[in-house]
């Protein structure tokens, strides 16, 4: 959700291979014929190559299958209750309930602080962020869902300006009904989540975080493929409302689709409210 992880993606660290080092022979005037033993210990060693690499022991699991966390720190999983996230009376009306496949819970992070350096801050009235994922530990999608109550209409617009104009990041206008999502297709730059991403659990806060600026010891889902991003802002008033959706490439289309309707859906219901 973060803009940073629009510029900035995920990297595999491997270790540089340390080079050998061989002491060489002292020479000899007749030196001995050492074949034989130089051709017991080249099959030695081919033996242990092979079954160092796994060729005693079956095939090897499937990348396909099993997830590549060596980029995560090893995590437990969550078995402990996982309760449904409170939400300011302001502004629950602006969140999806809950919807068929997927559970809502708290999420801990605040994208706009983190992506405008905090230049907003002193705007905001109050904020509320939902994390959308899966009923099952494995999740091969996940929605962070943001609310954001402005100082004043100005003041949302500002942000959306901030978003579409200045950093140039939300440029594709998607047209629901009377309201007008701004998105940004990370999925075309290759951006998202990667395969084995944890989503952390905070026991003390109840509220689910990502491995962005910290990690933490339990989890309570894991992204089962690679989770391309595509994320839409849009203004209501003084509302600004985020919705970064993330799935596997040939499915963030149809997700987001679904994701701005309902998002819609609550907007047009809060305004014949008013």
């Amino acid at each position: 959700m973060a803009k940073k992880k629009r510029i900035a993606s995920n990297s595999n660290g491997t270790p540089a291979r340390q080079s050998e080092r061989t002491t060489p022979a002292n020479p000899k005037k007749a030196p001995p014929n050492n074949m034989p033993y130089i051709i017991i210990i080249g099959l030695l060693l081919v033996i242990i190559a092979y079954l160092l690499s796994g060729g005693g022991s079956g095939p090897a699991a499937s990348p396909s299958n099993q997830p590549d966390t060596s980029t995560f720190n090893q995590a437990t999983f969550y078995s402990g209750e996982i309760p449904e996230p409170y939400l300011d009376p302001e502004l629950a009306g602006l969140f999806p309930d809950n919807i068929s496949g997927m559970r809502r819970v708290k999420l801990m992070m605040d994208p706009l602080n983190d992506e405008s350096g905090g230049r907003f801050s002193s705007r905001v009235e109050n904020s509320a962020h939902v994390l959308y994922i899966s009923d099952s530990v494995q999740t091969d999608f996940e929605v962070e869902y943001s609310v954001y109550k402005m100082e004043s209409a100005e003041a949302a617009s500002d942000v959306l300006k901030y978003y579409t104009t200045e950093t140039g990041w939300n440029t594709v206008p998607k047209q629901f009904g009377d309201v007008t999502f701004w998105i940004w297709q990370g999925f075309l730059e290759g951006a998202g989540r990667q395969y084995g991403t944890y989503f952390y659990w905070d026991s003390i806060n109840n509220g689910a975080f990502l491995p962005i600026e910290r990690q933490g010891t339990s989890y309570i889902a894991q992204a089962s493929a690679d989770l391309l991003c595509l994320h839409g802002e849009t203004v209501q008033d003084e509302y600004f409302i985020m919705v970064d959706v993330h799935a596997p490439f040939e499915k963030v289309n149809g997700l987001s689709v679904q994701m701005f309707a309902e998002a819609v859906k609550q907007i047009t219901s809060q305004e014949s409210q008013v």
